[in-house]
């Protein structure tokens, strides 16, 4: 069973999302050119999601932290849904916990009324892309995000 957690800035929590970031050197180097994250990005992230509206959420499954999403329901530029962040721990990636803990975010946004979903993905995050894919998501425009090119992906729900 998965448990969304809010996010805060509780130390055991900060914690834990440095954990599940630093799992992941590629996404890291991807996003961050650089491998790890420290408290500073995670304390950095979280006044940005606040400034933004968006919603930061710790999984958990098992009573263990998995995975790190950040949503908000109606994004300034266009008022759709949009996920910012999907991280999953990397000693859970492949055993099907990202398809559950997408499976119940989608249902979470289903139910408040929405009915398309956005993300965008590095265009170089190949594993990223099909994931997305997978799940129903097509590409509808590319964009330069920090002088990296990304693919902007939808979905109806």
């Amino acid at each position: 069973m998965l448990e969304f957690e809010p996010n805060s800035r509780m130390r055991k929590k900060m914690k834990a999302e440095v954990e599940i970031m630093n799992s992941n050197p590629a996404f890291n180097r991807l996003a961050r050119d650089r491998e790890t994250i420290g408290f500073e990005e995670v304390e950095s992230e979280f006044q940005e999601c606040e400034r933004r509206g968006v919603r930061r959420l710790l999984v958990k499954k098992d009573r263990r932290y998995v995975a790190v999403i950040d949503y908000c329901l109606q994004n300034p530029s266009d008022s759709e849904a949009w996920i910012s962040l999907f991280v999953v721990d990397r000693a859970h990636q492949g055993t099907g916990v990202a398809h559950e803990v997408y499976g119940e975010l989608e249902a979470l946004v289903g139910r408040s009324g929405r009915n398309r979903l956005r993300l965008a993905v590095h265009a170089s995050n190949e594993a990223g892309l099909a994931f997305w894919m997978k799940k129903g998501f097509y590409p509808f425009k590319e964009v330069d995000i920090g002088g990296k090119p990304h693919y902007c992906l939808e979905k109806e729900l």
